[in-house]
């Protein structure tokens, strides 16, 4: 991650322009974005230990607490494909209020949906290994992944067939240049992007099939970015602007600095009255894995996502003495376990995940809460030798503490993934094509062309004539989507494709029980959801996450249905014998 700065880049514009089971309810259809019970009815539950406000009962005010955090790399087919089947056996399928509801998965597609690549049909397949080698799901590649060609025009052919190809190219190239994820071996050199059309279901990841069909899963949840990590982080905590760039600026562009775009963090500070925040961080640049439970002793700057931004400096730097103008509230990383000392932290608004078990215990979380993983530790992300188990074990850690302390009563727990990574998924995230592979049965009417608006004048761009480098707004280069006036990218920008479907979680104690949502939906949905609750309605960042919906339909603040919350069953267990990339599973 980026070594924060306190140096401002200059901002210049360039480049601008720019299953088969009947499942329906108006809300999941599309319909009303109001949840039922969200508004008047019984009273809810009250209280707010830590500093926390008593709830207002029936509506939206009494979820005090918003919980987000973002794992790695994975669609959703490539996770919950297969809940149809799983939902249907445990009678998880149909909601309190007496109407069933299914996904948008693959149970239906297994001999149907298909990949071709190098003159051979490949069909989706069930992993038996936890871990598999890495892909992309970059700028590249994404367009790609729909079409499998490299036709970019607004006419091209949407066929989402192109993620083996995409999958062999990336390996392929890792064995020329090699790859950050470790050495690739999928069949290589035979069927090298067999991998991609892999897919899990409830025998490994048993506790996120139980909690996704006990309480709310979308099947409409896209990443912001037709992209790879690092611009889908950027863009989800910008409200959905990179201004422009493509690539991570950082590690691809060579930007040394920080950017100065607004983020959630700055709004919410800026709030009057001012909403808390704090950002819960596993990880040190060092390669220190904080521990969920005692004194934290780790070396080096965390790695947080709030380091990409010049905001960022006030909370976080390397620039002694401590308690400066410029960063006033902050001390030194002593009080955060660093035995060095060696940097400013302010532990109020960024602090070790083990202070996210102390307070949620202790009933004492801010407003917002953003959870960074572990990266390449429990972040879930392919590549060699990172079992998916790992992850799965610390999000039950995370989940279970909430729903155990004094602050379940108030709070909501979102979990996605930043972008697709490669993975397959059927349904296209482009839109007037979303539905394109969905099965009629299940009625879905909605598509993302509602959320698919570009958050500001900024375009993907070439840097401006005789520039050797990116510049701060445009990173693309010759040949790329984007770069010839023909490709739908330089005429609908952002807008023409954004990053594929993603896992998710909606765990609270007003989540609807067994409730599927086909409302389109990005990460800066989240977004919305604080500026809504802690701002005002019309609070916004961007156009993008001024066009999201707002989630009520998840919520029922009326009859609390998971007052009691249930009781999850242990995470399938992380042991050696389940990863083994170069035997991805027993039908590919």
């Amino acid at each position: 991650m980026l070594l924060v700065s306190a140096l401002l880049l200059v901002l210049w514009a360039c480049g601008s322009g720019s299953s088969n089971t009947s499942s329906s309810t108006t809300a999941s259809n599309g319909g009303s974005n109001s949840g039922a019970g969200s508004t008047g009815g019984t009273t809810g539950s009250t209280g707010g230990t830590g500093g926390t406000t008593t709830p207002t009962p029936g509506t939206v005010q009494s979820i005090n607490h918003v919980i987000f955090m973002l794992n790695e790399n994975r669609t959703f087919d490539t996770y919950f494909g297969m809940l149809n089947p799983y939902r249907v056996a445990n009678n998880y399928n149909v909601g309190d209020d007496g109407v069933t509801y299914n996904v948008d998965g693959i149970d239906d597609k297994l001999t149907t949906f298909t990949n071709q690549y190098n003159g051979k049909t490949f069909l989706p397949f069930k992993l038996t290994t936890a871990c598999v080698d890495d892909m992309s799901s970059d700028w590249l590649a994404s367009p790609k992944d729909v079409t499998n060609n490299t036709d970019y025009s607004i006419s091209r052919k949407i066929n989402m067939e192109g993620f083996v190809g995409q999958a062999a190219g990336y390996a392929q190239g890792c064995a020329t240049s090699g790859c950050g994820s470790g050495t690739l071996t999928d069949n290589f050199p035979n069927d090298p992007g067999t991998r991609a059309m892999g897919y899990y279901d409830q025998d490994f990841l048993n506790y996120y099939y139980y909690m996704a069909s006990q309480f709310a899963v979308s099947d409409r949840w896209f990443s912001p970015v037709a992209s790879k990590s690092t611009p889908n982080r950027i863009a989800t905590l910008t409200g959905g602007t990179t201004q422009g760039l493509v690539r991570d600026p950082f590690k691809d562009d060579g930007i040394t600095g920080s950017l100065a775009i607004p983020t959630i963090f700055q709004e919410l500070d800026q709030a009057k009255p001012p909403v808390s925040w704090k950002i819960y961080y596993g990880l040190t640049q060092s390669g220190c894995v904080l521990p969920n439970s005692g004194s934290p002793a780790c070396a080096g700057l965390p790695e947080v996502d709030i380091d990409y931004f010049t905001y960022g400096f006030k909370y976080l730097n390397s620039s002694l003495p401590c308690g400066s103008t410029a960063a006033p509230t902050t001390v030194g990383s002593k009080a955060v376990g660093d035995p060095a000392n060696s940097y400013c932290i302010d532990p109020n608004h960024i602090a070790p995940i083990t202070q996210y078990f102390v307070d949620v215990a202790n009933g004492a979380l801010p407003s917002f809460v953003y959870i960074i993983p572990a990266y390449g530790i429990f972040d879930e992300h392919p590549g060699s030798g990172q079992s998916i188990l790992a992850g799965q074990t610390q999000v039950a850690a995370l989940v279970n503490a909430l729903m155990k302390s004094p602050s379940w009563k108030d709070s909501v727990f979102f979990l996605s993934y930043d972008e697709g990574g490669g993975p397959f998924d059927h349904v296209p995230p482009v839109p007037k094509h979303t539905n394109d592979f969905t099965d009629a049965a299940l009625a879905v009417t909605t598509d993302i062309s509602s959320i698919a608006v570009n958050a500001d004048i900024f375009f993907p761009c070439l840097p401006p004539a005789g520039a050797t480098t990116p510049s701060l707004h445009c990173d693309l280069e010759a040949g790329w989507p984007g770069t010839n006036a023909s490709d739908v990218e330089s005429t609908e920008g952002f807008a023409a494709q954004l990053g594929f479907r993603l896992p998710n979680l909606i765990v609270s104690p007003f989540t609807r029980k067994h409730y599927v949502s086909h409302i389109p939906m990005d990460h800066t949905a989240i977004l919305k959801f604080v500026e809504s609750r802690f701002i005002s309605p019309t609070a916004h960042l961007t156009n993008r996450d001024a066009a999201q919906p707002d989630l009520l339909d998840f919520f029922d603040f009326t009859n609390i249905p998971w007052a009691a919350p249930p009781t999850p069953p242990t995470p399938t267990p992380d042991t050696g014998a389940t990863c083994h990339p170069g035997t991805l599973g027993t039908t590919q």
